[in-house]
């Protein structure tokens, strides 16, 4: 049995040869969706570029955007003062949680994903233990008639030798 990794592992892709085993999988809820979207979206290099360039041309226009802009006086006061810095604050802590809850979710269902792989891997590895053993019982009861038959041709020639019959030197008959 061999599985094969699809092209594009995105939130809709194909789970491949061992979805079809077991039990059937919990229908996906709005959540769980969007969990695997983010997830998804933020661990591509393109998202990590788009933003590093981002914060670096943030960065740059403060940086050399000269006095004014760098104090700031041309946002509004209740962005900048003090007292009223909350909603930035706010808005960003609250994003950067949920952001952080639809990623464990992901990782969570893709624990569970993997886990039922294991133990599928693990089911199939015990039914091939007990095929080998079988096998290998198999294996020792022909040996042994082998054995036997040889000791039984043994004694068919003896006698045949004996009466002065031919037995047992004969070839096998051949294939029609």
């Amino acid at each position: 049995m061999t599985a094969t990794a699809p092209a594009d592992l995105g939130p809709a892709a194909d789970p491949g040869p061992l979805a079809d085993s077991g039990p059937p999988a919990e229908r996906e809820g709005i959540f769980d969706r969007a969990a695997d979207f983010v997830s998804f979206a933020m661990g591509r290099p393109k998202n990590i570029v788009f933003w590093l360039v981002l914060v670096l041309a943030w960065t740059f226009v403060f940086v050399f955007g000269g006095p004014h802009l760098r104090s700031g006086n041309w946002l509004p006061s209740w962005f900048t003062s003090t007292g009223y810095n909350f909603p930035l604050n706010l808005v960003t802590t609250v994003a950067e949680l949920f952001i952080g809850f639809l990623v464990a979710a992901a990782a969570n269902r893709s624990e569970k994903a993997l886990r039922a792989i294991i133990d599928r891997i693990l089911t199939e590895t015990d039914e091939i233990d007990a095929l080998l053993k079988e096998n290998t019982e198999l294996t020792r009861q022909v040996q042994a008639n082998t054995s036997r038959l040889e000791e039984v041709h043994a004694h068919i020639a003896a006698i045949g030798e004996k009466l002065g019959v031919p037995a047992g030197d004969f070839a096998p008959p051949a294939p029609k």
